[in-house]
């Protein structure tokens, strides 16, 4: 449940959201992102007393390596989308995050060790298909697919290994990049070419509001992460690329070709098959447990 409200939030309000401020160069929306993440995060925690866990974070000096890694990654997964928005290739993200799956499911079962029986290898390989026939439909080198799957995937795969929650672990990510973020911020409205300002318009709204539509999804994700198998999480996040196709053809008027048609057709079959071997698997289980 928490990774479906997370892919539905990132596939449809999202990308409708940084449309409407596409005009502002991609670098400074995504700074801005990490800063008001980072303030609404740490307001949050304020008022919840969760301030403590920061804190004692960095007492573990694995979880702030990893976390600055992760960091790293979801700022670059964060540029590439807005980039991609930006230039109205709503469904080249699409096709990045319709990769995420697959390698976080490979991921899983290379590094995690979790279990690959025939139902996921069957799930996977037509996943495999389906991405290859997207890649073989682009007319173009997919680099903004390849660095948005791969960001999201590697950075799923992190954020299993260490026990932090998620609202703690969105701070220290949200926080550094933040240390970069206020200098570069500062600059632009040094030299008046930056498009925040404190009067409050329309834009400067926009621009405060990225860290409200970054966090909601970003949490429940973690969330969920925390209560599911990294295989299982990642098969879920095929709803957020669904809707993704589906806000840029009937939204946004992007043109879908047949073949993606196909492609998309194929990934739930897979889809299907993955979810229905994951809810057949934790029926035995209970049933094992209960005897």
């Amino acid at each position: 449940m928490y990774a479906c409200i997370a892919a539905i939030w990132w596939g449809m309000p999202q990308p409708l959201f940084f449309n409407e401020i596409k005009f502002i160069p991609s670098l400074e929306v995504a700074m801005h992102r990490g800063v008001w993440s980072f303030f609404v995060l740490f307001l949050s925690l304020l008022f919840l007393k969760g301030i403590s866990d920061f804190i004692n974070l960095f007492k573990s000096i694995r979880n702030i390596i990893i976390l600055t890694i992760t960091s790293l990654l979801i700022a670059t997964n964060w540029l590439g989308f807005i980039y991609a928005v930006s230039i109205d290739k709503v469904q080249d993200a699409s096709l990045g995050y319709f990769l995420t799956p697959m390698i976080s499911i490979t991921l899983g079962y290379l590094i995690l060790k979790e279990n690959l029986n025939l139902k996921k290898v069957i799930s996977v390989s037509l996943m495999l298909i389906a991405c290859l026939i997207l890649f073989s439909t682009s007319n173009t080198f997919p680099f903004l697919a390849l660095l948005i799957g791969t960001t999201w995937g590697i950075y799923g795969l992190l954020r299993k290994q260490i026990q932090v929650s998620p609202a703690t672990g969105l701070l220290f990510e949200s926080g550094l990049i933040s240390l970069f973020a206020v200098p570069y911020l500062i600059y632009l409205n040094f030299e008046n070419i930056g498009f925040f300002s404190l009067n409050f318009n329309y834009i400067s709204i926009m621009l405060f509001f990225t860290g409200i539509v970054t966090i909601i999804p970003l949490f429940f994700f973690n969330l969920g992460l925390r209560h599911t198998t990294l295989g299982l999480a990642g098969v879920l996040f095929y709803i957020a690329p669904s809707f993704h196709f589906i806000t840029s053809v009937f939204i946004l008027n992007e043109y879908m070709e047949v073949q993606k048609l196909i492609a998309f057709i194929i990934i739930w079959i897979a889809v299907s098959i993955f979810i229905y071997d994951a809810v057949l698997t934790s029926k035995l289980s209970r049933v094992k447990f209960d005897n």
